[in-house]
């Protein structure tokens, strides 16, 4: 079985047995200092588009979404976030096993002293270049158009490197060497040009700072084999898992960035021998947490089932719930299911950039960048509608209402007044009236086209309220 872990990968490879994994791949932030960012746009047709096309049309671009995480670790990148990671790398490695370690010119020398502490001088193979020449170019200094790659392995007199099963590259000069030879190709040096993802490639996640599967399928094939076990503690889009996938090697990918949860969910989504494993509390922020335990549990099992639906444009040919993966989700409990939509919630806005604290009342669930807010849940009810009910008249500033359905996710943020203003009566309470809300999603309310709808309308949203 295949396995897909969030959580703090330090952690994680402490769980793991030693010496039981036959390949590491890693590609750990750079600490460039900066976010990384990608954003991801449509275009539409449009008179007064900003893009020309095809036969003169204009088209608009529309921004629907943007995908980042930080990259600055300052002086204590090497000693206190690379070091104890690759010491457990080095543990878990099996006696014939190899590590790849892909890096930039920023920290690549600290990074190689490191490595030779930790392996032994006598363990280092290679250092692999990744040539590519894509993208702005500097003007003040040569520009730095290529990637270090580190191959250090376990035993230098016993390791495993199949050159045969290589992909070979062209001879620069054919004529030269004769047919037979110049059709089989050469073996790579290393020096490897390879172009990075391009803007319009068919791989292309949206990811940042995602790899080309060319450069990792080089990898698996040369140092592993079928039925070997790899694995990927910074696993960003999941490229070493898609590789292992074609090639016939297990794989098992780590991560905390819950952008590279959603990345990979949509990567992934309908490959049956996929595990999906929860290793942290969900991140809340504050002095009151709530704590999730590990692994099976169903909230985070939702957390990453949902994570197939985050995007709008995802494709789905789910018409109904028993073919849906949150089939479970209907034989829930009420208050489970109340449970389970406050962490979806919170986890959520925490993606976002935003601080979240539990409280525990029956008024407010969250403190989100310091407003009271309410959360509501809901699965599709018949006749394609989501009902919010028991939503309090006191005790909050904003409402949040999730809903799932077989094959999408919604979600809306009101503000009191607004909801009490259309929201319908329940019952009256001691402590004022209760509504509840109910909402076609293909067919909303006019007043609701301004709070939310899909989940990336609803992002935009919740950045502009509750910043």
């Amino acid at each position: 079985m295949n396995r897909i872990i969030f959580g703090d990968n330090l952690e994680v490879l402490r769980s793991i047995a030693t010496e039981s994994i036959d390949l590491i791949y890693i590609d750990p932030p750079f600490n460039t200092g900066k976010n990384q960012k990608m954003a991801k746009i449509k275009t539409v047709r449009s008179k007064n588009g900003d893009r020309a096309g095809f036969q003169g049309n204009k088209y608009q671009s529309i921004l629907v979404g943007t995908k980042e995480y930080s990259d600055s670790y300052g002086d204590g990148y090497i000693d206190s976030f690379l070091f104890p990671r690759l010491q457990e790398a080095y543990r878990v490695l099996a006696p014939h096993g190899s590590l790849y370690f892909h890096i930039d010119y920023r920290e690549s020398h600290y990074c190689k002293i490191v490595l030779d502490k930790i392996f032994g001088r006598e363990c280092f193979l290679n250092e692999i270049v990744w040539a590519y020449d894509y993208g702005a170019k500097s003007k003040s200094k040569w520009p730095t158009k290529h990637d270090n790659i580190f191959l250090y392995v376990k035993n230098p007199s016993n390791y495993v490197f199949n050159a045969f099963a290589i992909d070979r590259e062209p001879y620069m000069a054919p004529g030269l060497v004769g047919p037979e030879k110049a059709e089989r190709g050469k073996l790579p040096t290393d020096t490897w040009w390879h172009t990075i993802v391009g803007t319009n490639s068919r791989e292309r996640t949206g990811y940042p700072t995602q790899k080309p599967v060319g450069i990792i399928n080089r990898m698996v094939q040369a140092s592993s084999n079928p039925g070997d076990s790899v694995l990927d503690f910074f696993a960003g889009s999941g490229t070493v898992g898609e590789s292992c996938l074609k090639l016939g090697r297990n794989f098992i990918l780590i991560d905390n960035n819950f952008e590279a949860l959603e990345t990979m969910a949509k990567r992934f989504s309908g490959i049956s021998n996929v595990k999906w494993e929860n290793f942290d509390p969900l991140p809340f922020q504050g002095k009151k947490k709530t704590v999730v335990q590990p692994q099976d549990t169903p909230d985070f099992h939702l957390l990453a089932s949902a994570a197939t639906y985050i995007q709008s444009d995802l494709v789905s040919d789910v018409e109904g719930w028993e073919n849906s993966p949150l089939f479970w989700v209907l034989g829930l409990a009420p208050a489970a299911k109340g449970k389970l939509g406050r962490h979806l919630i919170a986890t959520w806005c925490v993606s976002n950039g935003l601080s979240v604290d539990r409280i525990g009342n029956k008024d407010a669930n969250l403190v989100v960048n310091g407003h009271r807010v309410a959360t509501k849940f809901s699965t599709l009810w018949s006749g394609g509608i989501y009902k919010f009910q028991q939503i309090r008249s006191v005790g909050y500033d904003y409402l949040i209402c999730l809903g799932i359905s077989p094959n999408d996710a919604h979600c809306w943020i009101v503000d009191r007044k607004t909801i009490l203003t259309y929201a319908t009566v329940q019952h009256k309470g001691a402590k004022g009236s209760e509504y509840w809300l109910t909402i076609n999603p293909d067919k909303p309310e006019d007043w609701l086209r301004d709070y939310g709808g899909s989940l990336i309308d609803a992002t935009v949203v919740l950045k502009r309220t509750l910043r």
